[in-house]
Parts: structure tokens; C-alpha cells; sequence
């Protein structure tokens, strides 16, 4: 499949979605050997996913940073919060993550494409996973990284295995060998040591 070719089908299927956030990644999603899987983005953006997107290149992520960042500063803070770090704890583990696996490309995506600031707050409509089935369908990663235990237990009835948290495990899903390991949610209980093990973990699986 050519990028050109993703795109429009990409395209096609986030047409009934309001400012999905399908994935992130630098250039390429085709590149990309491991995926980062979490339930769903919890920061809304105003800047939509395409507006980073250019035709035969792909995903501008630098980008999107300073989008993301620039909004995350100006939105309200919650009741008796009086500052807001600059990457929320998820994001800047999944930056360390993805920098310890460079030069491999990794994208960054969820199972659900709509943004909430918590997943309890997507309605039952929101739950679909079909973007995310098309991402691993057609992109085809070597290694998944599943973080939060209502992503491992979608896995499992989703592709009908079994899943050992904390351990690396090589599942045939959609025809495909792919090694999957799931791991407790990176917004707690991740620091940045733990978060670089991690993604050279991954690194040397490839």
C-alpha cells in the first residue's frame, strides 16, 4: 500500500468521527515496527489531525508538540489546581519511550480515536475500535505495547488470546506474527528510568 492510498482510506474512515486522534507519529505511520497502545488520548485539541498531515510525507509530530503544548497552557486549570505540567504524565512517558527506540519508528495510538479527558467519559458510540483494527491491519507492526488493563482485556476478546502482563508474547493476529506485551497504564507508577528499559526492551526485540 502506497501512503497516498492510506491516507484516503484513513480519510475515509475518520469522516464520522469529531477531531479524531487516530495516531501520532514522525513521517511514515507505514514505517512504524512498534505500536504504543492506550485506551484513548486524554488531551482534546482544537487543531485537527489533518493539519498536521502532508501528502507524501505524513505526520509532522514536532509540530504537533508545540500544538499540544500550546494548548494544554492555555486551557482552564481544574478547581484547586494552580499550574499544569507541560506534557501530561502519559505524554512524557510515551516521549521517553519513543526516543529510547530511535532510530525505529514508533506510533503512538489508542484504541479509540475520540479524546476525552478520562475514559469513562467516551459515550458507547465512541468505542469502536475499527480505526485502530485498520492501523494494525495495515501497518503491520512487529511489537505492540499495550498499557492499562482495559486495553489488554480488549486485546483479548478482540483477537481471542490470552495475555500475561509484564511479559513478551508472540501472538499470529490478523495473519501476522506480532509480539505483544502489556503493562500497567504509564500515567502511574512510570518513571524515567523504567520508561527507557522499556522502550530498549522493545528496541532489541525488533
Amino acid at each position: 500500500m502506497t501512503l497516498l492510498e492510506f491516507e484516503i482510506n484513513l480519510r475515509e474512515k475518520l469522516e464520522k468521527y469529531d477531531r479524531p486522534r487516530p495516531f501520532i507519529c514522525s513521517g511514515d505511520p507505514l514505517q512504524c515496527k512498534i505500536f504504543i497502545v492506550g485506551i484513548n488520548a486524554a488531551t482534546e485539541m482544537q487543531n485537527d489531525f489533518w493539519s498536521f498531515w502532508t501528502q507524501g510525507f505524513g505526520f509532522d509530530k514536532g509540530k504537533w508538540i508545540e500544538s499540544y503544548i500550546l494548548e494544554r497552557k492555555e486551557k482552564p486549570l481544574k478547581p484547586n489546581k494552580t499550574r499544569r505540567n507541560k506534557l501530561s504524565n502519559t505524554r512524557q512517558r510515551i516521549e521517553w519511550i519513543a526516543e529510547s527506540i530511535k532510530p525505529i519508528k514508533t506510533l503512538e495510538t489508542n484504541l479509540f480515536v475520540k479524546a476525552t479527558p478520562t475514559a469513562d467519559e467516551l459515550n458507547p458510540g465512541d468505542r469502536k475500535s475499527e480505526v485502530f483494527e485498520y492501523l494494525l491491519e495495515t501497518i503491520k507492526p512487529k511489537i505492540i505495547f499495550i498499557h492499562g488493563n482495559e486495553v489488554k482485556e480488549y486485546f483479548e476478546k478482540l483477537y481471542n488470546i490470552t495475555i500475561t502482563k509484564d511479559k513478551i508474547q508472540l501472538f499470529k493476529i490478523l495473519g501476522t506474527d506480532v509480539k505483544i506485551v502489556a503493562m500497567n497504564h504509564l500515567s502511574r507508577g512510570w518513571g524515567k528510568e523504567k520508561s527507557v528499559s522499556l522502550g530498549e526492551t522493545l528496541k532489541s526485540e525488533i
